[in-house]
């Protein structure tokens, strides 16, 4: 298995928050007195984030948005199957729940965070 280097691991990762947080730049153009459209554009932002940030590697080939950027995907470590959509989330919530601490745990043999373990995943580079 070619396992995705640490750079393009971090650069996927910065381009998800990016891709995910910026939705809520739409929400400095609203009006303040926009009443209930200003209530459902940020429940559809804040669904946005979450989606984006907790089960995106679930999305075709086990790439989100940001590892098509970097060139990297996520598959089952066993199988090569692409990332299901439970695993990104078990994935993911660890990431939120452990911060930079799951992250020193890419410099192991098979690159995997925490929450590459817990799931069953490994980050490869896109053929």
């Amino acid at each position: 298995m070619n396992y995705a280097g640490r750079g393009s691991r971090i650069l996927g990762q910065f381009a998800d928050g990016l891709i995910a947080v910026l939705p809520l730049f739409f929400l400095i153009f609203v009006p303040n007195d926009s009443g209930p459209v200003a209530g459902i554009i940020a429940v559809a932002c804040l669904g946005w984030m979450f989606f984006h940030l907790m089960l995106a590697d679930g999305m075709e080939g086990g790439q989100s948005f940001g590892k098509r950027v970097a060139g990297t995907r996520v598959v089952h470590a066993e199988t090569g199957k692409p990332c299901t959509f439970g695993q990104s989330f078990i994935r993911n919530f660890l990431l939120a729940l452990l911060g930079p601490i799951d992250w020193v745990f890419i410099f192991g043999d098979k690159r995997q965070r925490l929450g590459d373990m817990a799931a069953g995943t490994v980050v490869l580079t896109a053929d």
